[in-house]
């Protein structure tokens, strides 16, 4: 993976991917409240994106986990947490099976659950339209926050990305989403999880986390957050990004929270 961002200097490492229509700046808002001195992000790119755009590649998420696993190497991290935003989710979760002794946490922020995304015809069709349509792009932001903000917004969110975002490579990625199904494999994760969801999300529902996710892992908590739809790190930055070190702090491995230390262990 060579293209991503990192930020901060605290022991603490958390990974992140971002959702279909994120680069490495997807999270800049949330991050805009994190606390650096305990931990430190990499936000990983996916080929077809931002600095990767030019990089070729299967352009699958496998191919993604691929190259995550030689970033972490990369980094020299021996232990982190690892989350993701929507398709980013799955991703996440991929390599937490992928490397079930190193990834000691998951966080699900408004994301696609172990079992992908739909193959239903309609929505692949929809989908694939996204390569080459800001309108559409435009269209799946507004659907994805219940239509409650000024089409600016999605305007503004899809002009974020539009000239870093290969048309072939998005498409490529949901398409595979919708062939990947691992959710026999994270049932034999012991790594805790983190499901975050929007208020006002229309697809990934409190009701479809508990359907799913909640019951295929382990140690799965989730929480609402209050306000938000479809993209959280955008809607509700500082309630998504307090979730999210709370949640990590906590773990076993996780943060001495009274002190801002973390044990050895954490690279």
């Amino acid at each position: 993976m060579k293209s991503m961002k990192l930020v901060g200097n605290g022991p603490g490492k958390v990974l992140l991917f971002p959702g279909l229509l994120g680069t490495r700046d997807a999270f800049d808002e949330m991050l805009r409240y994190a606390d650096l001195d305990t931990f430190q992000y990499a936000v990983a790119e996916y080929r077809g994106y931002g600095h990767a755009r030019n990089d070729v590649g299967l352009l699958t998420l496998r191919e993604v986990v691929i190259d995550a696993v030689r970033l972490v190497e990369y980094l020299g991290w021996t232990r982190f947490a690892v989350g993701g935003h929507s398709l980013g989710a799955l991703v996440a979760q991929m390599l937490a099976v992928a490397l079930p002794t190193r990834a000691n946490s998951i966080v699900s922020i408004a994301g696609l659950s172990a079992a992908g995304a739909s193959a239903e015809p309609g929505r692949l069709s929809f989908m694939r339209s996204l390569a080459d349509s800001r309108e559409r792009r435009e269209e799946l932001v507004r659907k994805g926050t219940a239509d409650r903000y000024a089409q600016a917004v999605a305007r503004r969110i899809v002009a974020s990305t539009w000239d870093e975002i290969d048309g072939h490579a998005l498409t490529s990625y949901t398409s595979d989403a919708s062939r990947t199904d691992i959710h026999e494999e994270v049932q034999k994760l012991d790594a805790p999880m983190l499901v975050l969801i929007g208020e006002y999300d229309p697809n990934c529902t409190e009701a479809a986390a508990r359907d799913s996710t909640l019951r295929w892992y382990r140690h799965a908590t989730l929480e609402i957050l209050r306000g938000a739809g479809h993209y959280p790190m955008f809607e509700t930055p500082v309630a998504t990004m307090s979730a999210i070190e709370s949640f990590v702090a906590t773990q076993s491995v996780g943060v001495e929270q009274t002190k801002g230390k973390l044990p050895a262990v954490q690279k």
